[in-house]
């Protein structure tokens, strides 16, 4: 396999991961209006700590840094906090 080949590999995994990235960024926009409903916080502290503990050990048993990819979840939890906000009118998005 030559490096374009694989350079095209890694291109299609990163569209894959921008999808997803919309996929879930679409599903904190629904949890903002059950959260609205329920009367509930934008931000769950407990939910955002187990979250991040999951995927730090998810990595750690895939062998990749722990550490880089809770900090990707980071940015990740984040994003979805700044989503539900501005589905609920609290938000800087336009």
């Amino acid at each position: 396999m030559t490096i374009e080949e694989i350079r095209r590999e890694v291109d299609a995994v990163d569209s894959r991961i921008i999808a997803l990235i919309a996929e879930r960024q679409a599903i904190a926009g629904r949890m903002a209006h059950e959260k609205y409903l329920a009367g509930a916080p934008v931000r769950d502290e407990g939910r955002r700590r187990a979250l991040l503990e999951r995927v730090f050990n998810e990595a750690v048993e895939k062998n990749i840094n722990p550490v880089q990819v809770r900090t990707i979840f980071e940015i990740l939890v984040e994003m979805s906090e700044e989503r539900q906000r501005e589905c609920t009118g609290e938000g800087n998005l336009p």
